[in-house]
């Protein structure tokens, strides 16, 4: 963790600070506090008094009602997670699952948290799709039907590589607790893409191989690829449709950060590959509810229509950020305009990218305000990026490490 961190700083990333005057905030900075907490303490909501106490850095386990849940938040790639929701008893603890950066900050002077519902009722749905969501939900809201599981490992190597104070060894052991993923680099080094002269057997020297970049793709490759899953062939057939095109789109949207210098392409890269993870539940929703055998329209019919509904409402499981939900909000809206560029308009013009790059139609760019947002240039009748002329290889590579 970063050491020149300050409230003020977190605060600025906040989602529910980060729209407050400079002036606002730096108040509200003077009255907070950031606190260094090591592994294996206890902390009590009764013990924090009139405070809201947020995650900023690390994992715990919260113990709220008789039930436990993992709570993860990483450092400057997701948004501070709130340790005590409203609802709770003072009898709600958590334990710290490694060294934490907490943000304690007086309750009445933080302005109410108000996340964004997305409208379901304007969506255009059949009595079999309006019957499909309704179970989903409630499937979801009872903990029947569970979300994707987090990828934490791989936000976390994510905020680690992005430290510039890592070395080797932080790298190296935070891998080595993922028996799975220390096994799939080690076997991934070895590939004729990576093989040296001698062969590979520690994560140590897989990860001095492949250098800290190639690492984190290859890490948050192996990390997203088993959320993206299914049992019958219809569902798997889509599943992985849904995955490559992610794939494509997430190397237009890094390779467009870095050339356009916006944004950070690392998280640019996890937009795009989430661009769709709302399918997921929808497929899976499907696979389970006896529709194995089922038309491929009928799924293709509910994704078109669901997509970002559910797209929503992963990445707030996930506590990703109010960035990454919009990417998922707005990932099929091709008339969605951005005061400022962001992930979204990244995302869109990524999955007009990869359309082209597929040669299926799509809209005249032109008419698209992405393009407009993030001042490029309207490409010719071949479809492709003039900001991306000569980065062929580079794309290559990209998609080359995300390969199923």
């Amino acid at each position: 963790m970063s050491e020149g961190i300050t409230p003020s700083a977190v605060l600025a990333q906040m989602e529910i600070t980060k729209s407050l005057s400079d002036q606002a905030r730096t108040e509200l900075a003077s009255h907070a506090k950031l606190v260094r907490v090591d592994q294996g303490k206890r902390l009590a909501r009764r013990q924090i008094g009139n405070q809201r106490l947020f995650l900023v850095d690390g994992n715990v386990v919260r113990a709220c009602n008789g039930l436990e849940r993992e709570l993860d938040s990483c450092l400057g790639l997701s948004d501070p997670v709130e340790l005590f929701d409203e609802t709770g008893s003072e009898d709600d603890t958590i334990v710290t699952q490694a060294r934490c950066l907490l943000l304690g900050v007086p309750a009445s002077l933080l302005p109410k948290a108000g996340g964004a519902i997305t409208q379901v009722d304007e969506l255009d749905l059949d009595d079999a799709e309006g019957g499909f969501l309704a179970k989903l939900y409630e499937q979801i809201n009872s903990n029947r039907l569970e979300l994707p599981a987090r990828p934490e490992v791989a936000l976390r190597i994510q905020s680690l590589t992005a430290d510039p104070d890592v070395g080797v060894s932080e790298l190296t052991e935070l891998i080595q607790n993922d028996a799975t993923l220390a096994g799939a680099l080690i076997f991934a080094t070895n590939s004729p893409r990576f093989r040296a002269a001698k062969e590979i057997t520690s994560v140590r020297d897989a990860v001095v191989r492949l250098g800290f970049s190639n690492t984190r793709m290859l890490a948050t490759n192996l990390a997203l690829r088993q959320v993206f899953k299914a049992k019958h062939q219809v569902a798997r057939e889509a599943i992985a449709e849904v995955w490559e095109d992610s794939v494509l789109r997430s190397a237009y949207c890094s390779l467009l950060s870095q050339k356009l210098q916006l944004l950070n392409p690392d998280r640019a890269l996890l937009a795009g590959l989430l661009s769709s993870v709302g399918a997921v539940p929808i497929i899976q929703f499907f696979d389970q509810g006896g529709s194995a055998t089922g038309e491929r329209k009928e799924l293709d019919d509910l994704l078109q229509k669901l997509l970002s509904v559910t797209g929503v409402l992963v990445i707030n499981y996930w506590e990703l950020g109010s960035d990454l939900v919009t990417v998922a909000e707005h990932g099929a809206s091709w008339s969605y305009q951005a005061p400022e560029p962001d992930y979204a308009c990244l995302n869109i013009v990524a999955r007009w990218a990869a359309l082209a790059h597929h040669g299926r139609p799509r809209p005249p760019a032109a008419e698209i305000p992405a393009f407009e947002t993030l001042q490029l240039q309207i490409p010719g009748d071949d479809g492709a990026l003039v900001e991306l002329a000569g980065s062929e290889a580079a794309l290559e590579r990209l998609q080359s490490m995300f390969a199923s």
